[in-house]
């Protein structure tokens, strides 16, 4: 509100002959009938309120007494509520006590290749072959799931290759990180070769640690 009426004000501020400002007086001109007929409505509102209210200064005439006494609800119980109420009882009864109720969910084990074996096994390749690899060499290999059907059997070997090829990547831009690997491309979309960048890198893959060179 006050962002609008200081662009308002502005519009008034302009000259007298320009189109903006007369804009800007078309925009008062509904501003204030909008307030006039805000008013009003706050005027009958607090006229409303003041008459009287049926309960609170005017009260209606009361129903007869009826005379005997009546045995009838007036009402017909659902079956359904009478079957929720005895299912609910049943979840309090002492019988259900030894009911197993440590159920716990468990979301399905995904066979994913992890970053640091990921990390590992690209060290140790690039011990055996100095000369590189091209990413996709690099990948692990592991057998699909066999053992399972249906969607499942779809599902995992094409999770477990993601995860391989997302680890992977991501694995070599960390290695590239710490100097240990030199990542190349010769064209866009093209395969990425990973070079060994140090020996130490190596030799800390195989797990041969080598001596200090003699100064």
């Amino acid at each position: 509100m006050a962002s609008w009426l200081l662009q308002l004000r502005s519009l008034l501020l302009l000259p007298a002959d320009t189109q903006a400002h007369r804009t800007g007086e078309d925009e008062a001109d509904r501003l204030r009938d909008r307030l006039v007929g805000l008013q009003e409505m706050q005027a009958l509102a607090g006229w409303l309120d003041r008459r009287p209210q049926l309960g609170r200064e005017v009260f209606a005439r009361g129903q007869p007494e009826a005379l005997g006494i009546s045995t009838e609800t007036g009402h017909e119980v659902d079956v359904d509520v009478i079957e929720f109420l005895w299912a609910s009882l049943a979840l309090f009864d002492d019988d259900s006590a030894d009911a197993d109720a440590t159920s716990w969910y468990l979301p399905r084990w995904l066979d994913l290749y992890s970053i640091p074996g990921a990390r590992t096994r690209i060290l140790r390749l690039l011990a055996e072959t100095p000369e590189g690899h091209r990413l996709d060499q690099l990948l692990p290999e592991g057998p699909d799931v066999e053992d399972s059907d249906g969607a499942e059997a779809e599902t995992q070997p094409v999770l477990r290759r993601r995860s391989a090829w997302t680890s992977t990547f991501i694995a070599s831009l960390e290695l590239a990180r710490q100097g240990e690997v030199t990542l190349a491309q010769d064209d866009t979309f093209a395969p990425i070769q990973v070079s060994p960048a140090s020996a130490p890198a190596l030799a800390r893959a195989d797990g041969v640690t080598q001596p200090p060179a003699a100064k």
